[in-house]
């Protein structure tokens, strides 16, 4: 897991309070962080922590409905209950890692208890959701979603290349993610994945939230968008596989994008028409099955 803040900046410790109330903790040493849902996200990063990966931050707790993913030592409280994490007093923030449609509540409890959260995108499936989360924050509270490719250097150098004009004007833009490859083993290792019910979509929903977030980090939010979404194309599933974006801005570049793949990158096909208006590229991706952790 990467720190809370982007590179170069210390992370802080929230100090720690035995009784949880509507005010977030002050900011004085170690970060005592709980971990809600050890699954393909949250055991990762609990490892992480528990190597000295993460800087000024301690687990203090995990939880899960299944206690045999409680593989963690090092006097890591357990808990099968996220309300019961969270009215513990043992920890200063929580990291949600379980399965989208559970990211609201779990959110909006934690952050009412007075809690800094940080979640896995998306930090819900529907708009009106998101707002709910949202609106639970309070000022003094740190709230945000896992989009850590932000703190990749990589990134900030391209940002530092455009933001800073050593481009001179970008006219179009054509972001494609060959290097994200998902196995048939991946998309099997959850029963909720690539269904409706359980993770509210599929590769636009799961892989793609990074790339879009990167897109208007980088080149600014799109004035239109308009987008191809194909089901269960290449894979027996219920939700999206392949995803074709094109979106133009009011006064940045058109953009294309296709999500990165989730079965061997093969032939991409990319068109670009005479009018400078959009650009077309596809590429294919894939969903997964369930467990009650991300």
């Amino acid at each position: 897991m990467r720190p809370l803040n982007p590179p170069g900046t210390p992370i802080s410790r929230l100090a720690s309070t035995t009784k949880m109330s509507n005010t977030p903790p002050r900011i004085t040493a170690d970060i005592r962080l709980g971990i809600i849902g050890l699954g393909n996200m949250g055991l990762p990063h609990a490892k992480s922590i528990l190597a000295g990966q993460v800087p000024r931050m301690r687990l203090a707790a995990v939880c899960d409905e299944d206690p045999g993913r409680f593989a963690v030592d090092g006097g890591v409280k357990t808990f099968t209950d996220s309300r019961a994490l969270i009215r513990s007093g043992e920890v200063d923030a929580v990291l949600i890692a379980t399965p989208h449609f559970s990211h609201t509540i779990i959110g909006i409890d934690a952050l009412q208890q007075g809690l800094h959260v940080l979640v896995e995108k998306p930090i819900s499936v529907h708009k009106s959701d998101c707002e709910r989360l949202i609106a639970a924050h309070r000022p003094g509270q740190v709230f945000a979603a896992m989009f850590n490719q932000r703190t990749d250097p990589f990134y900030h150098k391209i940002r530092s290349l455009i933001h800073g004009g050593e481009l001179g004007e970008i006219r179009r833009i054509n972001w494609i993610i060959t290097n994200w490859f998902r196995t048939c083993a991946y998309y099997g290792s959850g029963g909720w994945r690539a269904t409706w019910a359980g993770e509210g979509g599929g590769v636009l929903l799961n892989q793609c939230p990074h790339n879009l977030d990167l897109l208007q980090w980088l080149f600014g939010m799109p004035a239109r968008v308009r987008a191809f979404c194909r089901f269960g194309q290449y894979h027996d599933i219920e939700v999206e596989d392949d995803v074709t974006l094109t979106s133009n801005s009011k006064t940045g570049p058109p953009a294309s994008s296709s999500p990165p793949p989730a079965r061997r990158p093969g032939p991409i096909a990319s068109r670009s028409p005479a009018s400078a208006a959009s650009s077309f590229t596809r590429t294919t991706a894939s969903p997964l099955p369930a467990m009650k952790s991300r």
